[in-house]
């Protein structure tokens, strides 16, 4: 067995779906349309924007100013460790959303994802 030398307090928390996002007042969903049933419109007013990778851009980020961003973990062309690299390069350092199916061990997605994007808070999100 291979066992990693990735301090435990260096990884980014896991947090509930229904109290992560519940905050979120803006949602930039990239390629991940799935995301909608995770963010069924509550009480408070809520702003969903859609979008592709290929489209993000530094203005698009200022423009919408995004909460939370929501991809998918793994898509044919990209995955959500892409997907942030790209979000800190155009100056995103806030919540980042990989929706998936339930994983066995989601904790090390989340610490490999953490550790290759430090400046963004990364959570799953997973489906039934």
């Amino acid at each position: 067995m291979i066992q990693g030398t990735v301090q435990m307090h260096a990884c980014t928390p896991f947090a509930p779906v229904s109290r992560a996002l519940k905050a979120a007042l803006t949602v930039l969903v990239i390629e991940a349309p799935d995301a909608m049933q995770m963010l069924a419109p509550g009480t408070e007013q809520r702003a969903v924007v859609f979008t592709q990778k290929r489209m993000l851009s530094r203005q698009m980020l200022e423009t919408v100013q995004p909460d939370a961003i929501v991809g998918p973990l793994i898509s044919s062309d990209w995955d959500i460790v892409d997907l942030g690299t790209t979000l800190e390069s155009l100056g995103y350092s806030g919540n980042l959303y990989a929706l998936t199916r339930p994983l066995p061990r989601a904790e090390l997605v989340v610490r490999e994802v953490g550790a290759a994007c430090p400046g963004l808070t990364v959570h799953l999100l997973e489906t039934a």
